[in-house]
């Protein structure tokens, strides 16, 4: 059987230095965290996000009107195909007036 030596391969992967966390992960003093000019950013992703919101609510409001008016008129088409002459009702501004009579 042939035994492979792993202390060599493992000296090879060790750091020659110590690791260093990255910038973004640094201690900041509490004064500098914000800067002012993060503020005009902030703004425009609020706004961002308001239209994205408005984007979504105009889909779902459109998405349950079209499914609405495809269920009418599958219904409609079922009824007029299996030969029914009353498939679509008036609507009662059209109908007559019972004082009519």
């Amino acid at each position: 059987m042939n035994i492979i030596p792993l202390d060599r391969a493992r000296a090879r992967l060790r750091p020659g230095r110590p690791v260093e966390p990255p910038p973004a992960l640094a201690v900041t003093p509490p004064a500098s965290r914000v800067p002012p000019a993060d503020d005009v950013g902030d703004r425009l992703r609020m706004r961002q996000n308001l239209a994205a919101l408005g984007v979504i609510v105009a889909i779902v409001v459109l998405g349950t009107w079209l499914i609405d008016n495809l269920r009418y008129y599958s219904r409609l088409q079922a009824c007029v195909e299996a030969g029914h002459r009353n498939c679509l009702p008036l609507e009662p501004k059209y109908q007559a007036s019972p004082y009519w009579r």
